[in-house]
């Protein structure tokens, strides 16, 4: 099943894009595409090499990036 993260904000190459799993692959596509299965919301501050997520499904967490990158995302999670 495709995972769909579809996501409104700055830091991504465009302000609406969507990035698509399936399996070990994925790609961003430069628009905005709601999933049919909605599973979550959160929104993501990439500061530098450090993500703070916000989301219905996992709470608050942070984590690490190799990146350097400022990044201020809504985003809706779900599945086709």
């Amino acid at each position: 099943m495709e995972k769909i993260y579809a996501e409104i904000g700055f830091g991504n190459d465009t302000f609406l894009s969507t990035e698509i799993e399936n399996g070990d692959k994925e790609y961003r596509i430069p628009k905005f595409i709601k999933p049919k299965i909605i599973k979550g919301y959160y929104l993501r501050f990439w500061v530098f090499k450090t993500v703070f997520i916000l989301s219905t499904n996992s709470g608050f967490e942070t984590t690490k990036k190799n990146r350097n990158k400022l990044k201020i995302l809504f985003g809706i999670s779900g599945a086709n």
